[in-house]
């Protein structure tokens, strides 16, 4: 009895909304662990950064068609660079996995990368240490975007992570690092989320433990100082547009001023007054070759547009027929006569001819193809009539006196000689 009671109830029980299906959509999103900007007087390129490098960098484009697109890459020099090749030198930047949809291939994977792309997903992933001698070494980094739509919502997600991120030969030591931003469309609104948590900051041997997300440490910018490193904190933002979302992670930011570094660690004397005077003076700058280095730890961001699917109307839908006039009520006469002007308010119903069987029905000896069987019962009348008469005229004509000597009356009879 319970088990019947329980099972009652289910059927009962109203059936979950459902969301509307989707039909266009625009989805991205983008990851990179480690992002370095470079700002030097040796290449001669009129803007701001003059180099660029990310580190486990990864990106997905999917939209409706559908047409999907996504890359990986352990070192990416930007889209200047990683795409212009081709146009430039005639190859592609080699440091780099790509997969698309329809054209392909549909996934490619090479050492620490992996690019997949299909119809409805498309996602990217990244991971391997990188190591650039006095720099920065990152060990443990990982880079994952992804886009993909079903039937009742359109997502994006980016997320980076980083164990240990050591920069200046050490000097400054980042530990725990995540970003995440994730951006959702049900084609009706848009939601999303943006965090980041960082674990530890070590600077010249000295721990700086993180204990809110909101502010850097007490502390840790005064201990940055003396080095010419200014520190931005992360900021993560939603921003939504009626079906459209984007999310978004700013990444710790860290300024370094190389040329006030190297005084502060006394290289200055030594690199321009000892050296420089033993270079020929062509190779002088190359003592100075950066002005400032900017190093992003984690930079996320995933945005997802998506439009609800217009119902289907049937084409042989039938159009609306207008009302019928209500019955009259009672001691209220007849119908109006054909002519007489319209009744306020009554619409008079259409006329309808009616359409004539497409079976054949069985028919009786009195049917003929257009005539009444009435009328032709009529004109058989007729002419039995008239046979009638014209024969008793005739009769009356030829016989209807006898003969005085006595031979026979009538039309005689032609076939007997």
């Amino acid at each position: 009895m319970r088990y019947a009671l329980v099972v009652l109830l289910i059927l009962l029980s109203p059936a979950p909304a459902r969301a509307a299906d989707i039909g266009g959509f625009t989805l991205s999103a983008r990851a990179a662990p480690v992002s370095v900007l470079l700002h030097t007087d040796l290449i001669p390129v009129p803007a701001e950064p003059q180099g660029e490098v990310h580190l486990s960098y990864t990106q997905t484009e999917l939209g409706s068609g559908p047409i999907g697109r996504s890359l990986a890459s352990s070192l990416w020099p930007g889209a200047a660079v990683g795409t212009g090749l081709p146009q430039l030198l005639g190859f592609a930047y080699p440091v780099q996995a790509n997969a698309s949809h329809p054209g392909g291939p549909a996934d490619e994977s090479k050492s620490g990368m992996r690019a997949s792309a299909g119809a409805s997903k498309a996602e990217s992933s990244a991971g391997a240490k990188q190591e650039v001698p006095f720099l920065l070494t990152a060990d443990g980094l990982s880079s994952n975007s992804a886009s993909s739509v079903s039937g009742t919502e359109a997502r994006s997600t980016a997320v980076t992570s980083a164990q240990t991120l050591s920069l200046l030969a050490g000097m400054v030591v980042l530990s725990g690092v995540r970003f995440e931003s994730v951006a959702v469309s049900d084609g009706s609104k848009g939601s999303g989320t943006s965090t980041f948590s960082v674990a530890e900051f070590t600077v010249l041997g000295q721990k700086f433990p993180v204990k809110s997300p909101a502010a850097p440490p007490d502390g840790l910018l005064k201990a940055l100082e003396p080095l010419g490193i200014t520190l931005t904190w992360p900021t993560s933002s939603t921003k939504l547009e009626g079906t459209a979302a984007t999310s978004r992670s700013t990444g710790l930011t860290l300024t370094v001023d190389v040329l006030a570094l190297r005084t502060k660690l006394g290289l200055g004397g030594i690199l321009d007054g000892v050296v420089a005077p033993l270079l020929p003076k062509e190779l002088v700058p190359l003592l100075n070759p950066l002005r400032k280095m900017v190093v992003i730890v984690g930079d996320t961001e995933a945005v997802a547009n998506a439009s609800a699917a217009a119902p289907l109307t049937p084409p042989d839908a039938p159009a609306p027929q207008a009302p019928l006039a209500p019955p009259p009520a009672a001691g209220a006469g007849q119908s109006p006569l054909p002519g007489s002007p319209p009744v306020a308010g009554v619409v008079p119903p259409k006329t309808v001819t009616p359409v004539a069987s497409a079976r054949a029905k069985p028919r009786s000896l009195l049917d003929f193809p257009g005539v009444p069987a009435l009328l032709v019962l009529a004109g058989l009348g007729v002419a039995a009539a008239g046979a009638f008469g014209m024969k008793s005229f005739g009769a009356f004509l030829l016989g209807g006196a006898p003969c005085p000597s006595g031979h026979p009356t009538g039309v005689p009879d032609l076939r007997n000689g």
